[in-house]
């Protein structure tokens, strides 16, 4: 896991790069219901970020498949299939399976992005009776095709 130095969130800790070497690991669109932004996590420390995943759900995490709390939060933050009104104005985004892998995210508004507080592997029941804000993985934004599929030959 590497770290951009020169990005920092708004308590000074560095973002964390996603595989593909950017700090945006994801992205909140319009049709989404939310203000769009990207999606971004900082090292963090005790109480947020990939520090606090990783303390607090690290073993969680690996014993249902993930190898790191970074890899978990890739997934998630390009994976989610909902959005659902957390405690005050945090959101959770969720992926369903046969539990919810679930970030919870907040708007960094004065600097336009969303930030991953924290995350991990929760039972169906924990977001059950939570507000829905955005459900469908139909309504996703296209993601590119691998290897120039798709591209009509001149």
């Amino acid at each position: 896991m590497k770290s951009y130095r020169l990005a920092v969130d708004e308590n000074g800790s560095p973002f964390v790069l996603n595989s593909k070497g950017s700090i945006d690991f994801g992205y909140i669109t319009e049709e989404m219901n939310l203000p769009p932004a990207p999606i971004r996590i900082a090292e963090g420390d005790d109480n947020y970020g990939l520090a606090h995943i990783e303390l607090r759900h690290g073993t969680q995490l690996r014993d249902n498949g993930f190898r790191s709390a970074h890899e978990f939060v890739e997934y998630v933050s390009t994976h989610f299939e909902s959005i659902k009104q957390g405690i005050g104005d945090t959101f959770l985004l969720e992926v369903h399976n046969e539990h919810n892998d679930t970030l919870f995210i907040k708007l960094v508004n004065d600097l336009g992005y969303w930030k991953v507080i924290s995350g991990g592997v929760f039972n169906l029941r924990y977001s059950k009776k939570k507000k829905e804000i955005y459900s469908g993985s139909d309504n996703r934004p296209p993601q590119p095709a691998p290897d120039g599929e798709g591209l009509s030959s001149l």
